[in-house]
């Protein structure tokens, strides 16, 4: 399930203003906060906006459902990170997210090393 929320962490971190990726993207900012909030974008659009925030796509990709979205545990307040109980975001909570998109680039990556094996099998039959 993609977490469109990681759009605005990430934008953060690359100190890239969420008007400034929708200008960049061709759409207006209200445009980018609504395709954020309804959690909805096509695959192009989310390329594009990872190739900006140079990015791999799979970071905005849940490693399992019961990991739901960061939306449900998250929320941003006057521009400051909140974490479900209104504390600061922690670097503990920014390294365990940087581990999880390792997790997730890494997983990827083998899925598709693995198609790409399969499609080698499939034009050569």
């Amino acid at each position: 399930m993609a977490n469109l929320f990681k759009i605005k962490i990430l934008a953060r971190e690359k100190k890239i203003s969420i008007r400034a990726l929708a200008n960049e993207l061709g759409m207006t900012e209200q445009g980018l906060q609504l395709l954020i909030r309804e959690n909805s974008t096509k695959i192009d659009t989310l390329e594009r906006i990872a190739s900006i925030l140079d990015v791999p796509v799979g970071v905005f990709f849940d490693e399992e459902n019961k990991n739901r979205n960061i939306n449900s545990h998250n929320r941003i307040s006057g521009g400051k990170n909140i974490v479900g109980n209104g504390n600061k975001m922690t670097d503990d909570n920014l390294q365990y997210l940087q581990k999880q998109i390792a997790k997730k680039d890494e997983l990827i990556d083998k899925l598709s090393n693995r198609i790409i094996e399969l499609t080698n099998k499939l034009v050569k039959i």
